[in-house]
């Protein structure tokens, strides 16, 4: 029978040491050549490879990382979840230590991602491409935060409009400052309110609605409401940040501990756990119509679209 304390602690080991390898990673980002030390731990994790002038990230990867607007934003990212990690192995409640940049750097994150679901939406769904380039969509963005959602839609769509919703003044003010710089402020009305509280009717034809921002409370109260919003046919993009069960059984235990992971992050968060299965039932029992998967076509969250019903109950 294995010793106890020699299984766990060798299963520790192997965990610190991918903790420190990814600490190495976002280290590496940048012109610096690495030392002997820090090229060969990432070396040996297919990380790095050695140049004329010594250890440097892998080429491609390098390309990947330095190649974003906002090159620093990895390893800030890295830093901010191994501070949170940090926090939950002492039972802490997690500090906000964003600051404007980060907000920004995750903002236009996310823009990026919604550059990468509107181009799978244009491939699956008829009629999206022909709405977004020549037809005059209202858009509403939930949980709108530096507004970079509503900016890439309105870059998309040039006869868009869009109204913007978040519960945070600074992420109002940031979304404010970020629109103006990007010349789309008159397009995008920014309001603090929460999405729970929405009272329009036939009022927008996209709907973002992104679980990660939302407390499971606030999320089923939205969904009726987003529903009455939507013009008959209007269509909800929804996002969650877990993902649907692998086709694949070698994917499977990689697979269990990323949701496990990701439930604990959003247990401790407040937000929404809600599986792509169990929101697609939950935007169906609201009276949604045509419920699909879009898959992850950002690679980190599933996207879910669903229509207002095409005509109305009387």
């Amino acid at each position: 029978m294995v010793n106890a304390r020699s299984d766990l602690m060798g299963r520790v080991d192997d965990m610190f040491d991918r903790v420190w390898t990814l600490a190495a990673l976002a280290a590496a980002v940048g012109d610096t050549p690495l030392s002997k030390e820090h090229g060969e731990l990432l070396a040996v994790s297919g990380l790095a490879e050695r140049g004329g002038e010594g250890w440097r990230l892998r080429a491609d990867y390098d390309a990947v990382l330095t190649g974003q607007p906002t090159p620093d934003a990895f390893p800030r990212r890295i830093a901010e979840l191994l501070r949170q990690a940090a926090d939950a192995a002492e039972g802490r409640t997690t500090p906000d230590r964003s600051d404007d940049a980060a907000s920004l750097a995750d903002g236009r994150s996310s823009g990026r991602h919604m550059r990468l679901f509107l181009d799978a939406l244009t491939d699956r769904i008829p009629g999206f491409a022909e709405l977004l380039e020549h037809g005059s969509p209202r858009f509403l963005d939930v949980g709108t935060g530096v507004g970079a959602i509503s900016a890439v839609v309105m870059e998309r769509s040039p006869g868009a409009r869009a109204v913007g919703l978040d519960v945070d003044p600074r992420a109002l003010r940031l979304s404010e400052e970020y629109l103006t710089e990007l010349g789309l402020r008159d397009r995008v009305e920014t309001r603090l309110q929460d999405v729970a509280d929405i009272a329009e009717s036939d009022t927008y034809d996209l709907v973002w609605f992104p679980l990660s921002v939302l407390d499971p409370e606030t999320a089923e109260a939205a969904l009726p409401r987003l529903r009455a919003a939507l013009r008959p046919g209007g269509l909800l993009m929804a996002a969650t940040a877990l993902a649907s069960e692998p086709e694949a059984e070698t994917d499977t235990g990689r697979r269990e501990v990323h949701t496990a992971v990701a439930r604990w992050r959003m247990s401790r968060a407040g937000t929404t756990a809600w599986e792509p299965e169990e929101l697609g039932r939950k935007l169906s029992a609201c009276g949604f119509e045509d419920v699909r998967s879009a898959g992850s076509p950002s690679g980190t969250v599933t996207l879910l679209t669903a229509r207002a019903p095409a005509v109305r109950e009387r």
